[in-house]
């Protein structure tokens, strides 16, 4: 008879998962980041932003964001180069001519405030204390195209860096979820087997069915109206929950 392997490591997808992503205000978030980004621009002495600076980025980054969630589109998983496209806005404004730690500045600024166009619940740094304290280890498991630094800053404002022992990005590693590569570098990271990580997340393909092709444990965070009730049917993951600290609960009876 097979023997359950014991789970000592849990990876949490981000939005949707520890923090409220569908349904925030993340268009007006964005346009008032890239507002106050070409108005700094200007203010360091940028001679080429335009007026309608924050309209272009906004269309910009609308365009390439879509495009890498398309499966038709995109069929590979690739995450699109966000950071390439900042130093573009940057370059077409004359930026290069202006100080660069100035730049790099208005930079953080700007993509700390797109980071915070996902909102944490209230239970997820209690929820991640308690994983921790169980000892079991933690990663973000994340589809985001935010620079890295921005995404873990955003766990530190929020009180949860402390609880999280890996990120792994797919703005760092090129590839979104489901793509194995995206999965690997988790599991590379967390130096485990596939058996022993239970990875959480909202996603019935990107987060489920990804992670269990891979071998994981999988862990569905439920919710309504976002994706199809076929989907979420049909992607069989080894436990729902409702609310995160229900997790402790998934991973007794899980082994």
């Amino acid at each position: 008879m097979a023997t359950t392997r014991r789970i000592t490591t849990v990876t949490l997808d981000w939005g949707d998962t520890l923090a409220a992503n569908h349904g925030m205000p993340y268009l007006v978030t964005q346009r008032r980041a890239f507002e106050r980004l070409g108005q700094d621009l200007a203010a360091l002495g940028c001679t080429v932003v335009p007026t309608d600076f924050a309209e272009k980025a906004m269309t910009d980054l609308s365009g390439d964001w879509r495009r890498s969630i398309d499966p038709v589109l995109n069929p590979e998983h690739k995450e699109f180069d966000f950071a390439a496209m900042l130093g573009g806005w940057i370059a077409a404004v004359g930026g290069m001519d202006c100080d660069q730690h100035q730049v790099r500045q208005v930079l953080s600024r700007c993509t700390a405030r797109l980071a915070d166009t996902v909102i944490p619940y209230g239970d997820s740094a209690p929820a991640l204390s308690m994983l921790k304290a169980r000892g079991y280890r933690i990663g973000i498991l994340s589809h985001t195209p935010w620079p890295g630094d921005a995404c873990r800053e955003w766990f530190h404002r929020h009180g949860m860096a402390a609880y999280i022992d890996f990120y792994s990005l797919s703005c760092e590693v090129g590839w979104i979820k489901p793509h194995p590569r995206h999965f690997q570098h988790a599991l590379d990271q967390a130096g485990e087997t596939p058996d022993r990580v239970l990875h959480v997340g909202d996603h019935p393909v990107r987060d489920i069915e990804g992670a269990r092709a891979q071998g994981m444990r999988t862990c569905l965070r439920v919710t309504e109206n976002i994706y199809s009730q076929d989907a979420l049917a049909r992607c069989r993951p080894d436990a729902e929950i409702l609310h995160l600290r229900e997790l402790l609960d998934v991973l007794d009876r899980l082994g």
